[in-house]
């Protein structure tokens, strides 16, 4: 095993040093010129036959000062008739399907111009379409030239209305997603386009296929006057949908015998103007769907309803046994990419912590040893572990010191209720041990950690049902949540002007705890070498003790290579994003981490940067005027259009952010208009508190921003407002600085 993980980290580090080589030298691949004309031609009889609603190139004047307004919006999809006759046969191994999909839209600004510069589509199969054109202001359409398409990468974020439902099931192997310049684009331009896909899926080794669960917002960032998607399934499949907060409900249509057909259909739909704390999926109107293909009728694990029927919700027993028998069964599936099972993986865990003497030490030692261990493991892999691996292994590992521990079920705080749950992905997994809850880990996670998404969150903890298919034992449970205590940054910020008095020196160290120490420890410890050192938090051995000398220089010479090029890109990375902080060019910039909060002892995520900015100050004759209050960075702005609340206010966890500034005065001059800067306003949903004086030749700021609660009704809106008003509108005040 230790043979195997050191090899396992050279190859991870040879594989880190190779992305990191070759992520700038990927070419832009273009499409075959031979295949433009037959995929126009595959989607030109979708133009002709295309619902009434398209032929409209009218919007209602109530829209007339929106950036664009979408015309109509259709997705129809198919699951091939012949082919899923033939599903499961030894003669017919894919599983095919076809999305066509009709997309118009008037754009009335250089914004929505702009937005639609560029336009993307599928291509991978010589039946797929695709047409675009643009119709101007009593003019007929012209197509669009694709002929300057390129591909785009594979990881590459597809806007909503360019994007295949069946991305995740095909992967992009076998097709690519193609983007092509739109010239000659102006305000009151109609833009339009047609597409046509077929996707094919293998399903050779499986009787059952759940596709991913889609949640359709009716509201976009344009006004919509038709939007609909149609599904038509054969009779092996299942179909979930469920609507909510007022949106239309799928409808089940009549169709050819053996077929059935779902249409949701939603019109006339504004955008909303709360856009500010609002959770999408809680508030919206949303309508989340699924289709399941399956075999069989009796699906064990499986978390669906009636073929042929609409189902809608589960009971929490139906949860309940869904959640426990997928439970059950993890041991026996294969772990990850590889060929042996969960169980194994195991026991090859256990063995490791049983040499670490595992068996003797105190419990709590032991757990979080063993959580350590499997985050080592997480550090390697190519992917994190589903909540529900990580709970059965976790849960296993106590097990084998006979330690007893609780299964526990919910869902993301984020995305609804426990009763609201329809997709077993919905489905959250953890492990409660005492007082003590284990949330599945990430690279960066460290025991009992809190999650933001499951802050005060309703939960079930289950047990193994008493009978054989019983109904699982069902205790209900409520997560913990956090204070303004809990979750907090705090800056240090030592800032100076260079001899120019243009520029101006800063250094900042800033701390993380909590949630925010979750939320933003991702992007500081990108392009470090945090896991090379990991092994030492379960005390497990270095790499390198039991390889031969070759394979140490092997080692050796590739961490070195690591070291070389994270150090030139950690600069860049972090120049990157401290000038979208701070809206303005930055330079010199140096970063260190004090300490990475990977540890229980050692949590607090520590960071420090050097930089220098150029637009803080402004010359006044002989005086000059410095921004010390934008040190803060960009604060929140709400809009002229966001100050009248609907939804209530959801702020996610608590929270407090505080900055402590040092400037030091130049020699030579006072430093006036501190009294200014001086702010407090405090109330029942948040606070913003500045504090300026001088003391000995330096300026002492300290400000402090807290959201108070999570959730916050919409009557509250208004004392929002004032702190939030407060934080920003003091980045625009400055101190004066007068020779004396």
């Amino acid at each position: 095993m230790n043979n195997n993980k050191s090899h396992a980290t050279v190859a991870f580090i040879i594989a880190l040093l190779c992305i990191c080589q070759t992520s700038r030298t990927l070419a832009q691949s273009y499409i075959d010129e031979d295949f433009l004309d037959v995929i126009e031609k595959n989607a030109s009889l979708m133009l002709t036959e295309q619902p009434q609603v398209f032929n409209n190139n009218t919007t209602p004047a109530k829209w007339n000062n929106n950036s664009a307004v979408v015309i109509g919006y259709s997705r129809n999809i198919l699951f091939d008739r012949k082919s899923s006759g033939g599903f499961f046969s030894r003669r017919e191994r894919s599983l095919y399907f076809f999305e066509k999909t009709h997309f118009k839209i008037r754009l009335n600004d250089n914004n929505a111009v702009n937005a639609f510069s560029e336009i993307y589509f599928r291509y991978g199969s010589k039946e797929d379409g695709f047409i675009a054109r643009i119709t101007k202001p009593g003019d007929t359409a012209i197509n669009i030239d694709l002929k300057n398409a390129v591909g785009v990468e594979g990881n590459a974020d597809i806007p909503e209305y360019f994007k295949s439902y069946f991305d995740q099931e095909v992967g992009r192997s076998s097709y690519q997603y193609y983007k092509v310049p739109v010239s000659n684009l102006e305000p009151g331009d109609i833009l339009e386009y047609v597409t046509t896909t077929k996707s094919k899926l293998d399903v050779t080794t499986s009787g059952y296929i759940e596709f991913s669960p889609n949640y359709e917002v009716c509201n976009k960032e344009y006004p919509i006057l038709y939007n609909e998607i149609a599904i038509e399934t054969d009779d092996k499949a299942f179909f979930k949908s469920l609507s909510l907060n007022g949106a239309p409900v799928f409808k089940k249509e009549s169709t050819t015998e053996g077929f059935f057909r779902y249409v949701f259909i939603d019109k006339d739909r504004d955008i909303e103007k709360d856009v500010n704390f609002v959770s999408p999926f809680l508030q919206y109107p949303l309508v989340k769907f699924q289709v399941i293909y399956s075999n069989r009728d009796d699906v064990k694990g499986a978390l669906v309803g009636v073929k042929g029927e609409v189902k809608t919700g589960f009971s929490k027993e139906e949860l309940a046994r869904k959640a426990w028998e997928d439970y059950e069964m993890v041991g026996d599936q294969p772990f990850s990419s590889y060929y042996y099972t969960t169980q194994l993986y195991i026991d090859q865990l256990w063995s490791e912590l049983v040499k670490l003497d595992g068996k003797k030490m105190p419990e709590q030692q032991y757990i979080d040893m063993a959580y350590y261990l499997l985050r080592n493991k997480v550090v390697f892999m190519r992917d994190y572990l589903s909540d529900k691996k990580f709970a059965y292994i976790f849960g296993s590992l106590l097990y084998q010191r006979d330690i007893k521990s609780d299964l526990i079920i919910t869902i993301n705080n984020n995305i609804g209720q426990l009763n609201q749950v329809l997709f077993e992905q919905e489905i959250r997994y953890i492990i409660k041990r005492g007082d003590k809850l284990y949330f599945n880990l990430t690279d960066y996670s460290n025991p009992a950690e809190l999650e933001e998404n499951l802050l005060n969150n309703e939960a079930y903890i289950i047990n193994k049902p008493a009978k054989k298919n019983g109904i699982p034992e069902i205790k209900p449970f409520t997560l913990p949540g956090t204070n303004t205590a809990d979750n907090t940054i705090e800056y240090n910020i030592s800032a100076e002007l260079l001899a120019d008095m243009k520029k101006m020196q800063i250094t900042r160290t800033s701390s993380y705890r909590g949630i925010q120490k979750s939320k933003n420890i991702s992007a500081a410890l990108k392009y470090t070498t945090y896991m090379l050192d990991d092994y030492k938090n379960y005390g497990g051995a270095d790499p390198t003790e039991k390889m031969k000398s070759k394979q140490v220089d092997e080692y050796n010479n590739s961490v070195r290579s690591l070291k070389e090029e994270y150090n030139t890109q950690k600069p860049e990375y972090v120049k990157e994003s401290l000038e979208r902080e701070f809206n303005q060019p930055v330079s010199n910039v140096r970063f260190t981490v004090v300490n990475d909060g990977r540890t229980q002892k050692k949590n607090i995520l520590t960071c420090k940067e050097e930089f220098e900015l150029t637009d803080f100050t402004r010359k006044a004759g002989k005086k000059y005027l410095v921004n010390l209050s934008g040190l803060t960075g960009s604060q929140l702005q709400i809009k002229k259009e966001e100050r009248v609340r609907k939804y209530d206010i959801d702020v996610r966890s608590p929270k407090t952010y505080t900055w402590n500034i040092q400037f030091k005065i130049p020699a030579g001059y006072t430093a006036e208009g501190l009294t200014e800067l001086n702010k407090k306003v405090d109330n029942e949903a948040g606070s913003f508190i500045c504090n300026a004086k001088e003391e000995n030749g330096t300026v002492n700021i300290n400000i402090i921003k807290c959201y108070k609660a999570k959730n916050i009704p919409a009557a509250k809106w208004n004392d929002m407002l004032a702190f939030i008003d407060a934080g920003y509108n003091s980045t625009f005040k400055y101190i004066l600085l007068k020779a004396k």
